[in-house]
């Protein structure tokens, strides 16, 4: 079948079933693997957009391709595909390795095919893309880049289309960066990845993670960007503004944000995440999405984040649409003061309401993140973060409705975040081009090796060690309170010692530790690993499944 596009999504590490890697805990707070095979859902819009305009576009997820089988190829893929214009996503960071391979492969196997670069880091990168990877013969700049795209696949002169660097003539040209429409016009309809799986009969290079037909969530996207400037994050408003011309967050309008939901809800009967606090909104639109969702009979779970807490009235009127739905929030740290430093502008004594009004008016489940590497951060600030978890957890009875988690900034601080950008907010980067994040990822064995920054407060090592540490007790404290039971504490605490001791052998030239690729391969039909299924979907023993948040950190735009 002949395709004008095809939109790839890389692993983070391309050779990675050949590899020896210890992943460490970075994906343990998301539903894909530590390949990261979850694309963004860009490819969603764009899918949506094309397909629907007569045009013949589809979704290629190398990465869990890969990881679905050790035998396939991705040469013997290229060689066969009928296509003029391959788009790969390098949205997050931590597709460099990947998405530069994907190019470099193309480009020996098929150099009659057009190789296309988009997200915040190939936009945040364009110029040295351009003008040092040979292999990329274009990339398209921002958020919301679908009609530059349609102009490309239609012929367009190159000269006409906004937000494209581009090389004709073995030279640079930049068409700068203009194109910055609302959202609106954005279309989300997951029944164009069904229509393709079926049209390609392929339906692993269409879902969206591993686990997608056992564990199905969708999200809804209600805005661009942010109205907060947190310190480490690459969709903050600081990023918006300085690297991605827009002067503040955009909004999907309310009418679009129900029609979004209620189609998922009619037609896939699967829980609905909602990607921006819907609660920040006016009291007159959140009456009308809740009271519309209400009245149109939504019946899928919802899951919502926030990115503050909201007073209990707020809640209630959530509560009108239905009361199956979980909640996460991050503070990120339990001292008010790192907090604030970090661009989350609440106290303690605000999340501790929140948490407790959200179960008392009977929300199903909530989620309270904090981490690792934020400035201003000490290794006993972190481990109070777990004596606080413990707090939260017993003020609230142990609730098992909810879960508390620590997970380490890893791999990488986001390019255009305010503490990326800033040196006076106390981050030493150990790289800062993209070509030396791709070396790291090329060239490093542990998840130490690729991290991309030291604080003032923490070196790489205290990092690293400090995860594990505020990890293990976390478990030992869920442990305690009947979260999980000894069992499921020392399997898990077999994964965070066994990988902890790799990294340590590592750091001494002892690499016999290392987990092989395959390993994530035979873990991409189950939960990928004890640790992950024990800690984020819950024990067995409590019955009903729990259902994760869809916030693995490039899928979405506004990542609070």
């Amino acid at each position: 079948m002949r395709f004008d596009l095809v939109l790839m999504h890389p692993p983070s590490i391309y050779d990675f079933r050949k590899r020896d890697i210890v992943a460490g805990p970075i994906s343990e707070l998301v539903p894909s693997t530590g390949v990261f095979e979850m694309y963004p859902i860009g490819f969603l819009a764009m899918l949506s957009y094309l397909n629907t305009r007569g045009y013949r576009a589809r979704i290629d997820n190398i990465a869990l391709k890969m990881l679905s089988s050790k035998r396939y190829s991705f040469n013997e893929e290229i060689l066969k595909l009928d296509t003029e214009y391959i788009g790969i996503d390098l949205h997050w960071l931590p597709h460099v390795h990947g998405a530069l391979s994907l190019a470099r492969i193309i480009k020996e196997e098929r150099p009659d095919i057009k190789v296309m670069l988009g997200g915040f880091s190939a936009t945040y990168y364009a110029t040295e893309i351009m003008s040092k990877i040979k292999d990329v013969d274009l990339v398209i700049r921002g958020d919301t880049t679908e009609k530059p795209m349609e102009m490309v696949i239609s012929g367009k002169k190159m000269e006409d289309i906004p937000n494209t660097i581009y090389r004709s003539e073995g030279k640079v040209k930049d068409n700068g960066f203009t194109f910055t429409p609302d959202m609106d016009y954005q279309e989300f309809d997951y029944s164009q990845i069904i229509k393709s799986s079926i049209k390609t009969m392929d339906i692993s290079g269409h879902l969206p993670y591993c686990d997608w037909m056992k564990e199905p969530v969708a999200m809804v996207l209600s805005t661009h960007g942010c109205a907060f400037s947190c310190g480490i994050c690459g969709g903050s408003y600081f990023a918006f503004k300085n690297f991605y011309h827009r002067n503040g967050p955009i909004y999907r309008s309310s009418k679009r944000i129900v029609d979004d939901i209620m189609r998922i809800n009619d037609d896939l009967k699967i829980p609905v995440f909602v990607a921006g606090d819907l609660l920040m909104r006016s009291e007159k639109e959140i009456d009308y999405i809740f009271d519309n969702l209400k009245k149109e009979g939504m019946d899928v779970p919802l899951l919502m984040e926030v990115f503050v807490p909201h007073p209990r009235e707020r809640i209630k009127k959530l509560m009108r649409a239905t009361s199956d739905v979980s909640m996460e929030i991050s503070p990120d740290s339990s001292n008010d003061n790192i907090r604030f430093r970090n661009g989350r502008p609440y106290k303690n004594r605000e999340l501790e309401k929140f948490v407790s009004d959200f179960m008392d008016l009977g929300g199903k489940k909530i989620d309270v993140y904090f981490m690792v590497g934020l400035s201003g951060q000490t290794r006993e600030d972190v481990l109070d973060d777990v004596k606080y978890s413990k707090h939260l957890m017993e003020s609230n009875k142990s609730d098992k409705r909810l879960f508390i988690f620590t997970s380490p900034l890893s791999p990488f601080l986001d390019p255009g975040s305010m503490s990326f950008e800033t040196p006076s907010k106390g981050y030493k980067l150990r790289f800062r081009t993209l070509l030396e994040h791709y070396d790291a990822l090329d060239k490093g064995r542990t998840w130490e090796d690729y991290l991309n920054y030291e604080t003032n407060w923490m070196d790489r090592q205290t990092i690293v060690e400090t995860t594990y540490d505020a990890i293990d007790m976390l478990l030992r404290e869920k442990e305690e309170l009947g979260y999980i039971d000894k069992e499921e504490y020392e399997r898990s605490h077999h994964v965070l010692e066994t990988s902890r001791l790799a990294v340590k052998l590592s750091r001494a030239g002892d690499y016999g530790m290392m987990s092989k690729g395959e390993a994530l391969i035979r873990n991409c039909s189950g939960k990928y690993t004890v640790l992950k299924k024990q800690i984020m979907w819950g024990s067995p023993s409590m019955g009903e499944k729990k259902l994760i948040f869809m916030i693995y950190r490039y899928l979405h735009s506004s990542r609070k």
